[in-house]
């Protein structure tokens, strides 16, 4: 009886990521279609932004942990999608708005990991564990009152509705702090599972 091959990770990574990338072609021709050119925009933007990770990987020659890519995929998937598809609006309700900055402050506290790990495996930087899951934690939470600040301007430049008062910003701001502990405690098991002889910087290494 033949053994069944296992299913490499990067390979149903890699087909997840693809998907949102026909998704964002399926959401900029709804903009069209819905005379939501600003948005349209927005997803084409998305679209290329989504391959930023792949340039940068063979670029610098190294492999992001598993998950990374498409936690950005899916926060811009969120973000675009709850505009052009009205979800932000319709799904009010269920909190959509809450739960895409959740992702999105998952996403973005991963990016900033890898940044970290990017760092210290091209310098001669030491830092500790608690160090770096610090920094995700305090860059994320600064990032996201930051673009909550901006979100009224960037609202008035491409004429979204994004901004909701002051109600609104706060609840966006606890769903940023719980997609920050998500994202604390991912990278804890990560850095966790590094074996003490070895720099951080291990975990994006092409055989992780």
């Amino acid at each position: 009886m033949r053994m069944a091959c296992p299913v490499n990770p990067r390979t149903v990574e890699n087909i997840i990521v693809i998907l949102f990338e026909i998704s964002f072609i399926a959401l900029a021709i709804q903009a069209v279609n819905i005379g939501d050119i600003p948005r349209m925009k927005v997803a084409i933007t998305v679209f290329f932004m989504t391959l930023i990770p792949y340039a940068a990987e063979r670029l610098m020659r190294i492999s992001f942990p598993f998950g990374v890519k498409i936690m950005i995929a899916l926060a811009l998937f969120m973000h675009t999608a709850g505009g052009i598809m009205r979800w932000y609006w319709i799904l009010s309700d269920f909190y959509y708005d809450k739960i895409a900055h959740m992702i999105g402050g998952i996403a973005l506290g991963l990016v900033i990991f890898v940044c970290i790990l990017t760092v210290i495996l091209y310098t001669d930087w030491e830092i500790t564990k608690r160090s770096v899951l610090f920094l995700i934690a305090l860059i994320t939470f600064l990032f996201g009152v930051f673009w909550e600040f901006n979100e009224t301007i960037i609202d008035s430049t491409v004429f979204t509705t994004y901004s909701g008062g002051i109600y609104d910003s706060i609840g966006d701001t606890i769903g940023n702090i719980m997609g920050i502990i998500i994202c604390v405690y991912i990278a804890k098991r990560l850095l966790d599972s590094v074996p003490p002889h070895e720099r951080l910087s291990c975990l994006l290494r092409k055989d992780q």
